[in-house]
């Protein structure tokens, strides 16, 4: 019997397909990023600044297992998606079983790799003789949900381009509402403190990915993980990898950076400034991740339109996702400059050293936050339109052209501020960048820029 494949994208106006497929996107990315806050916080107060510095330390190991499943799951998703444009069905079911094998075996290569040579791995990422023990008790049950969280986030991507954005947006909910209901019982009730707030994560971790796996396998989904379609073809993972590519890059640029980072943290503010620079990343991602989510939404419709070769329409998408993304950045902005300090007193409300530090910190690492929509949607754009030069040229630009010299030149002449003002005086020359590129597409497909809107 031959499988009926039906079309995510129904004709609807472009407004209220970027809510249906980025709302949830954007929902789900919030709760996520709200637990990520929650842990620190229940951490900060409970085992003290050192306990958010383990954390923390621990945090471009983090990234750089996040580039590995986007190599394979962003990738291959915006394949998948410019397959349902082109109505290459079989393909597009092809595209989604690769990328579940390639996604578990390099989830198992990464895991036993980093279990062989823990302690000198956090060694160095940064951990001092004062850091290590709270970031080995994080890192070692940790690494175990991670086998399920690299699987579990490159798959979610698809859930989200079939057509089940509320879906993919219940992983992450799922998963954050678990961590929080057992973050606390883990930390205070039960007295683990690292570890426990470690296994709260965990637990999610595994239930998300049992709930992808139940979707996936379920009647609920078109495109299915069968035993049919289930092989490692070569092909469709050296397509996926080039168009991941992109993001892979900037995941691992941002976790390499994050690692010198903390070194120039403890070279020129002591392992204070490292806790207090893990305050400024939890309360970032909260700001982010939105954006992020915007652009997760928009991706599929914008590569659906190019495979369909509606170009002025997936430009119009692209459009609309910048104006949102700036509205909800200007808010955070905003929100930061005036209660930086009440924020971070959130995670230690008696250490007035922390607070003082961290509060300064993030409204530095912030000034360039209204703009910071136009680098993450251009990547976003870039790449689903299967344009993986200028998507990674976009994100080395902040990650390694820009950051990583100011990183290391900026704290020589200004001490522990050049290292907090290294981040904007990036973003500032990325978001130059990314309107140059687009403006050069628009261009070519007499689109006008930005907030000017162009009938079609």
């Amino acid at each position: 019997m031959e499988t009926v494949y039906k079309n995510p994208f129904k004709a609807r106006k472009l407004g209220q397909l970027l809510v249906k497929f980025s709302a949830p996107a954007v929902a789900g990315m919030f709760v996520n990023a709200l637990y990520n806050i929650a842990s620190r916080i229940f951490i900060g107060n409970e085992v003290g600044s050192l306990g958010i510095a383990g954390i923390s330390i621990l945090f471009p190991m983090g990234l750089i297992f996040i580039a590995f499943s986007m190599l394979i799951g962003v990738g291959s998703n915006a394949l998948f998606s410019i397959r349902l444009g082109e109505k290459r069905d079989e393909d597009a079911q092809l595209i989604l079983c690769n990328a579940f094998v390639y996604l578990a075996i390099i989830a198992a290569i990464e895991i036993t790799v980093s279990y062989l040579f823990l302690d000198e791995i956090l060694a160095f990422m940064g951990a001092t003789p004062e850091i290590m023990p709270y970031a080995l008790a994080y890192a070692r049950p940790i690494l175990f949900g991670y086998f399920f969280f690299i699987i579990a986030l490159g798959l979610n991507n698809f859930i989200r381009s079939s057509g089940h954005p509320k879906t993919a947006m219940a992983t992450q909910i799922i998963g954050a509402c678990i961590n929080i209901i057992f973050a606390p019982l883990f930390i205070f009730k039960f007295g683990w403190g690292m570890k426990g707030a470690a296994w709260a994560v965990v637990i999610g971790q595994i239930v998300s990915f049992i709930w992808i796996m139940a979707f996936f396998t379920g009647k609920r989904a078109t495109y299915k993980i069968s035993w049919k379609h289930l092989n490692a073809r070569f092909d469709i993972f050296k397509d996926s990898v080039i168009v991941g590519l992109a993001q892979f890059i900037f995941q691992i640029a941002s976790g390499t950076l994050n690692i010198i980072l903390n070194h120039a943290l403890i070279k020129y503010g002591g392992n204070i400034a490292v806790s207090a620079m893990g305050i400024v990343i939890a309360v970032n991602t909260i700001v982010i991740m939105p954006m992020i989510g915007i652009s997760q939404g928009a991706q599929p419709l914008i590569g659906y339109n190019y495979g369909a070769k509606k170009y002025a329409t997936s430009i119009q998408t692209l459009k609309m996702a910048i104006r949102w993304g700036t509205v909800l950045s200007v808010t955070g902005f905003i929100i930061i400059q005036i209660f930086a300090r009440q924020i971070v007193s959130m995670f230690n409300s008696t250490d007035q050293n922390l607070i003082s530090l961290s509060a300064k910190a993030l409204r530095i690492f912030h000034l360039m936050l209204p703009l910071t929509a136009i680098p993450i949607l251009a990547t976003s754009f870039f790449q689903a339109i299967n344009k993986p030069l200028k998507a990674g040229i976009l994100s080395l630009s902040r990650q390694v052209l820009l950051l990583l010299p100011m990183v290391m030149i900026l704290p020589l002449f200004f001490g522990l501020d050049g290292v907090f003002y290294a981040p904007p005086a990036a973003d500032f020359m990325s978001v130059l960048l990314a309107s140059y590129l687009l403006n050069k597409y628009f261009a070519k497909h007499k689109q006008n820029f930005f907030f000017r809107r162009k009938k079609f």
